[in-house]
């Protein structure tokens, strides 16, 4: 019979406070090196061993670190690319991995992003960063509540 991999620890709801805190300073690092172009920090903000996969809005994923790296070279070089803020961060996890889940705020629009993060000897790094568009807040709020009720279809997932 095979052996069962361990069982491990149930995801948190919170983490204690300055387990938080280091986490979203990560989350928000990441942000301040795309915003500020910081290819030095981007690079810093990311784990070098280990599995690593990066979602851009409509692209093929990137698995590879080296490809994720030169991505983001290519984005932050360019005289277009977006300013990005971040906002509604939420943040969940257990011990030694951390998933922050916000929302990107573009000029042109905005995202919802989910940044994975684990925690290596010298902090807590970037493996996974996936983001894709959604409704503005406005238009989710003004959408969310329906004028009328509607009956569920209890066969849907979503």
């Amino acid at each position: 019979m095979p052996r069962r991999p361990p069982r491990l620890p149930p995801l948190l709801a919170e983490f204690d406070d300055d387990e938080r805190d280091a986490v979203l300073a990560a989350n928000r690092a990441f942000y301040r090196a795309f915003s500020d172009r910081d290819l030095e920090a981007m690079d810093r903000m990311w784990a070098t061993s280990g599995a690593v996969i990066c979602l851009h809005p409509g692209q093929s994923p990137l698995v590879d670190r080296a490809e994720i790296m030169a991505s983001w070279r290519a984005i932050m070089r360019h005289p277009e690319a977006p300013r990005v803020r971040c906002i509604g961060e939420w943040v969940t996890g257990r011990p030694g991995l951390a998933l922050v889940v916000c929302r990107e705020i573009l000029e042109q629009g905005q995202l919802m992003a989910t940044n994975s993060f684990t925690r290596q000897s010298d902090g807590w790094r970037m493996i996974g960063h996936h983001s894709g568009p959604v409704p503005s807040i406005e238009v989710a709020q003004a959408t969310a509540a329906p004028a009328t009720p509607t009956t569920r279809d209890r066969r849907k997932l979503h």
